[in-house]
């Protein structure tokens, strides 16, 4: 009976995430202040279909990423002729999301605000180190290919940290605090439990 109520919650649970996350990416915002990080935590707490949890964040990256890349971001593809359909920058920022998926799965299997908040934390620093690395690898780098270059890929992302940190941390307490409030004002809390 559980697991069938966990199901049946996943729909309205995914819909909400891909519009809420979708739609902050692409109305006007401050730089890094989405709830990609925050949908990756989210996911991996409350879907009962965990392959769910890795494919909605990729997912939203990659629709959102092709709006963005093919209009306000199409000068920045000059290589490229016609539709942009894919940049090597979307595979770090996929690997990023799966490795946060996959912490979210370890740690929340029993959701409390303190591990929300740790892992909004740890999921920030991560996805920073794992894309900046993705910039510096990159063939189009700015950066040379050694161990200080890597250093300034890094100091160079580090505005954008402070904001990606501070939207994680802020989404994450959105989603989990409505989603908690949802079970307990519209759902049958015995029916979610873990």
């Amino acid at each position: 009976m559980e697991q069938k109520n966990k199901t049946r919650f996943d729909i309205p649970a995914l819909g909400i995430c891909l519009l809420f996350a979708a739609g902050t990416r692409l109305i006007p915002h401050v730089d890094n202040f989405t709830p990609m990080e925050s949908v990756s935590l989210f996911g991996a707490a409350y879907f009962s279909r965990k392959w769910w949890a890795f494919l909605t964040p990729v997912f939203i990256m990659y629709i959102t990423d092709f709006v963005i890349n093919n209009t306000v971001a199409r000068p920045f593809f000059t290589e490229t002729e016609g539709v942009v359909w894919f940049s090597n920058y979307m595979i770090y920022n996929a690997l990023a999301y799966v490795a946060i998926t996959s912490l979210g799965i370890l740690f929340l299997q029993k959701v409390s605000a303190s591990k929300v908040v740790f892992l909004s934390l740890t999921s920030s620093v991560l996805f920073f180190l794992v894309t900046n690395f993705g910039v510096w690898m990159s063939e189009v780098s700015l950066y040379p290919r050694s161990f200080s270059g890597l250093m300034m890929s890094y100091t160079a992302a580090l505005p954008f940290f402070r904001n990606s940190m501070l939207s994680t941390l802020v989404f994450s307490a959105m989603m989990f605090g409505s989603f908690s409030l949802l079970k307990r004002y519209f759902y049958n809390t015995a029916t979610f439990a873990r």
